[in-house]
This record gives structure tokens, C-alpha cells and sequence, in this order.
């Protein structure tokens, strides 16, 4: 049960489940993401996908006392932050990655420029004598 301006407001409990569910791994995904734990994001990502069809089938079928429906809508509203925040946390931690590649590829190049000059700037030329063309 929920309380909503001193009215108690509850949601069917399958419902209620899946939002509990869902409001979790959003959790769980701040986590992930703040500890670049990316294998554990993608294996929670698609059950959140199933999550967020399930809500959205059993939303029209629904009709809950407007404080039920004003409970519902703002914990719909607060997830859809947190997923918002996490999109542009993804967003900025692969543009971070994006600029470390580019940074390691430029290196990886003037390691390679380096290479190439220590091999052809510091080969001794054949020893020829100066006196060769002398007679």
C-alpha cells in the first residue's frame, strides 16, 4: 500500500511487481554504469525491455482510483528520469571511451613514426673511402 496525500493507494499486485522490478534494475543500472561494469549492463538491459512491454500491456487495461493512477504516474515519471539520466551517463562514458581510443590510436601511430625513423636515421651507411675517387 502507498500513501498519496494521506490516502492509501495501492496498484494490482502484478502490476506492482513489475514496477517494483523494474524500479530495481534501474538501480542496478546506475550501478553498472558508474562501475563500467558493462557485461552485467547488457545482461540486464534486455529484461528491462521485457519489463517496460509488460508495464505498457497491462497499462490500458487498467483502472485504478485516481490516487492509485497519481501514484502510478509518479513513480512512472521517476523512472523514466533515472532511464534518462542513465542514457546520458552511457552516452558520456562511451564518448570518454570514444576520446581514449583516439588518444591510444594516436599514440600507437607515433610509436610507429618513431620506429620507422630510428630504423632509417641510424643505419650505418656502408663504410666507403673518402679517397675513392681521388686518382
Amino acid at each position: 500500500m502507498l500513501r498519496t496525500n494521506g490516502v492509501e493507494a495501492s496498484l494490482p499486485p502484478r502490476l506492482e511487481n513489475l514496477l517494483a522490478t523494474y524500479e530495481k534494475n534501474l538501480q542496478l543500472e546506475v550501478f553498472f554504469i558508474r562501475n563500467k561494469a558493462t557485461e552485467s549492463l547488457l545482461e540486464i538491459l534486455p529484461q528491462q525491455g521485457d519489463l517496460i512491454r509488460a508495464i505498457e500491456e497491462m497499462l490500458p487495461t487498467l483502472e485504478l482510483p485516481s490516487a492509485s493512477a497519481a501514484v502510478l504516474r509518479a513513480r512512472l515519471l521517476a523512472a523514466d528520469a533515472i532511464r534518462e539520466g542513465n542514457q546520458l551517463e552511457i552516452a558520456h562514458e562511451a564518448d570518454e571511451l570514444k576520446n581514449e581510443l583516439q588518444e591510444m590510436n594516436a599514440a600507437r601511430i607515433r610509436i610507429r613514426q618513431m620506429r620507422h625513423i630510428s630504423k632509417t636515421a641510424y643505419v650505418q651507411e656502408e663504410p666507403t673511402s673518402r679517397l675513392q675517387d681521388w686518382a
